[in-house]
């Protein structure tokens, strides 16, 4: 939690992409924080716009419900 803070409050040393560009990827973020994958590590760039983007954080954090809500994808449809 201290280290999301300091984040927020100093910027992370990753470059940030812009809203735009992590829109692009974003479904593919949120799906490897529900499968439990280091989405940090997988995309780094996204999670430190994310982690300084108040917009972003919030739409992330819907599809993430979102998709947690409709529950897995089912491969056979």
């Amino acid at each position: 939690m201290k280290r999301d803070l300091l984040n927020r409050l100093l910027g992370s040393a990753e470059r940030d992409p812009g809203c735009e560009a992590c829109f692009e990827v974003l479904d593919e973020y949120a799906e490897a924080v529900l499968r439990g994958a280091d989405a940090e590590q997988l995309f780094p760039h996204v999670a430190a716009h994310v982690a300084s983007c108040p917009a972003c954080r919030e739409d992330t954090e819907g599809l993430i419900a979102a998709l947690r809500r409709i529950g897995p994808a089912d491969e056979s449809r």
